[in-house]
Formats: structure tokens, C-alpha cells, sequence
């Protein structure tokens, strides 16, 4: 499924029976599909997480279970760094050895940057929020100028919420 967003066309493969996202593409990424409008529409839970990136790139905080990931390509140790990331906060930052570390895995900071290079699932497990020690951004499949902007519209969406808060 392809998705329009307010950074460009991003892609949404999933399987319908049991329903699971197979891989997101981020905006700029070369999408090759199939057929795209099917006989009778899509499933609920794929035209959910297609609404979800659409409100992520207009600066929204949205979430996705974590069971609607097909993780049958990841090794155990993959998903463990893959659940780490999925699980840092919106609007944050950590180092590949801060992941590393949360996931069991000291000294692994290049294991979790193999992993965030296979990474199927970018936005919703937010490879973005996962950068080098010192703050410098690292790599990033949708490379680091879209990786900066994602960051700055998430610190962007927090800043704003936080300054509404204090004036209530």
C-alpha cells in the first residue's frame, strides 16, 4: 500500500491472514508494488498503521503493537535490540550503546547498528531515535538528512506539547 505523508510516499507491506507488516519503506525509497487497489479494500488494522505514518510525519506521537511486526527474519538476539528500540520514547535519543546496554548486549554497540541496518520496520520501530555516542546522527536507510528531520519533528512535537501544558 502506498501512503502519501507530508515528507513524500512512504510504503506499507503487509500479510492479511493473520494480519502482519512485513515492511514499511521510508519516503524517497524506490516502492515497487504490485497491484495497489484491491477488490474490496483493505484489512482494518493496515489502513490503521497506513493513518498511523501519515500522523507520524505531520508531527504526531502514534503507536502500533508490537505483535503486528512479522519477525520471522530476525534472530531471537535481533528482536531483542529491535523491542529495545521500539521502546525508546518519542521525541528522545539514545546511543547504539545505550541499546545495546537496555538490551543485554554490553559492548554490542555494533551489534545494534547491523541490526538497525536490517531494520524492515523504520517509524515504527524508530531506528531515527538511534545515534552515535557524542550525538553525531550515524547512518540511517532513509539517509541522515531524513533521519534529522524526523528527529527535529519529534523534538518539535514534544517542545510544543510541553510549552501547551504549562500555559493550562
Amino acid at each position: 500500500m502506498i501512503v502519501n505523508t507530508a515528507f513524500g510516499k512512504c510504503g506499507l507491506v503487509f500479510r492479511e491472514n493473520p494480519f502482519a507488516i512485513m515492511q514499511v519503506f521510508l519516503p524517497g525509497a524506490l516502492i515497487r508494488t504490485g497491484r495497489q487497489n484491491r477488490a474490496g479494500g483493505h484489512p482494518e488494522k493496515a489502513l490503521t498503521a497506513a493513518r498511523a505514518l501519515v500522523d507520524y510525519f505531520d508531527g504526531k506521537k502514534v503507536e502500533i503493537s508490537w505483535h503486528w511486526f512479522d519477525m520471522s527474519e530476525a534472530t531471537r538476539n535481533q528482536q531483542k535490540v529491535l523491542r529495545t528500540v521500539f521502546d525508546i520514547p518519542y521525541g528522545t535519543v539514545q546511543s547504539y550503546g545505550e541499546v545495546a546496554q537496555r538490551a543485554g548486549f554490553a559492548g554490542g554497540a555494533r551489534f545494534v547498528g547491523n541490526t538497525m541496518a536490517t531494520n524492515r520496520f523504520p517509524v515504527f520501530i524508530p531506528c531515527h531515535r538511534v545515534i552515535r555516542t557524542g550525538g553525531a546522527l550515524g547512518g540511517f536507510g532513509g539517509g541522515t538528512d531524513l533521519k534529522k528531520r524526523m528527529i527535529e519533528l519529534e523534538q518539535k512535537a514534544v517542545s510544543c506539547a510541553a510549552r501547551q501544558s504549562r500555559v493550562r
